[in-house]
């Protein structure tokens, strides 16, 4: 199934719902997704420092022949 198609799968069973408590709790849910989808994790490039300290002679002594 395609993402058009579920999404309109998803808009016929939200029109079904009467109850406004579910309706909200399901844009909160929504709205939680997106703002997930939407950040990026940042890098934890700190934990590579002691490897790449190690290499980095090597790595000028290659870049200098």
């Amino acid at each position: 199934m395609s993402i058009a198609e579920l999404k309109l799968v998803a808009i016929n069973e939200i029109s079904k719902l009467e109850s406004e408590n579910a309706l909200k709790e399901i844009l909160e849910h929504i709205a939680k997704m997106n703002e997930e989808v939407g950040q990026t994790k940042p890098l934890n490039l700190f934990q590579h420092y002691d490897k790449i300290k190690k290499e980095y002679g090597n790595t000028l002594q290659k870049l200098a022949q």
